[in-house]
């Protein structure tokens, strides 16, 4: 039995749900991954993830107090960070006072936010970047996810939907995205576009091995190339003191960085920022959302004390 105390952290995607306990230290213990199909239900996901993070504390808590839930979604969340207000990937998450519902069910304080800003929080923990000036992250994987930091706080918006990068429009149409909007910049600078280069123009190619066999093809270097072009307009935008790559295209075999990183110079304005960027790479690893949501809750309650 003890009575050292621990915070769970919670990261939420269209496949897999990551849990783990995460102390003062930052240590992660009790770490496991499960389908999020246990949680996708159209009538009752709320009550389902409640009633997972209780099955879950039954298994895992002997004896230690859990100070407080965190939990990143892959989705839109209200500024007040209390409601999920839409989450396409996963059944349900439509208007959805999380905060409330986890209150009522376990009497335990819960903090939610996007898990693009979680998985920032982590790396910025992961790779010393302090709390001051500008962070920004890019995420490049299924979708653009983008976050940014002003002297440690995540940016929120008067809206809380703030840094949706994918969902900045170019000139031209390219289809209709899952937000809704067309000509998003993410139909075109995303895993999902990606997957369609592929199964056009590489068929047979599995997604994760496009980099290594054909990552010197025009079509290649040109989707390179226009995932260069948000970041390199954000970057224009804060000049920021730190920048972060990540997300799941950035970690397949054969990336090219050097190319993402020389086109996202050729974008950038000068002399400067370019003059003076420098890229910091995500570390990956199954485990930093879970830790950058157990951060989060961490941070919260200190400026709640």
């Amino acid at each position: 039995m003890t009575d050292k105390k621990y915070v769970i952290g919670i990261d939420i995607g269209g496949t897999n749900i990551r849990v783990g306990m995460i102390d003062k230290e930052i240590h992660l213990t009790n770490f496991i991954i499960m389908s999020s199909e246990q949680i996708g239900d159209e009538l009752r996901a709320a009550e389902n993830l409640t009633e997972f993070v209780s099955d879950y504390m039954q298994q895992y808590v002997h004896g230690e107090i859990i100070q407080g839930i965190s939990i990143g979604f892959p989705a839109t969340i209200d500024r007040d960070r209390k409601c999920v207000l839409s989450a396409p990937n996963i059944p349900g998450f439509e208007n959805v006072d999380i905060v409330d519902a986890f209150w009522e069910r376990l009497r335990i304080p819960t903090y939610i936010n996007r898990d693009v800003n979680m998985l920032m929080l982590f790396d910025m923990y992961n790779g010393d970047i302090p709390d001051v000036g500008v962070t920004a992250g890019f995420y490049l994987g299924t979708g653009l996810g983008n976050a940014i930091a002003i002297d440690g706080h995540m940016l929120r918006g008067k809206n809380g939907a703030a840094a949706e990068l994918g969902h900045i429009p170019s000139r031209e149409t390219y289809g209709v995205c899952g937000c809704g909007n067309d000509s998003c910049v993410e139909l075109f600078a995303s895993g999902k576009y990606l997957k369609y280069l592929c199964d056009t123009y590489f068929e047979g190619t599995f997604i994760g091995e496009v980099f290594k066999k054909h990552g010197d093809h025009e079509i290649i270097r040109k989707f390179v190339n226009d995932l260069s072009i948000p970041v390199a307009a954000e970057i224009n935008i804060l000049d920021p003191d730190y920048i972060i790559l990540g997300g799941g295209l950035t970690q397949m075999e054969d990336f090219p960085k050097p190319l993402l990183e020389k086109a996202i110079r050729r974008y950038t304005r000068k002399p400067y920022p370019e003059q003076n960027l420098e890229f910091i790479y995500s570390v990956p690893a199954q485990e930093n959302g879970v830790i950058g949501a157990g951060l989060h809750a961490l941070k919260e309650m200190r400026r709640g004390e």
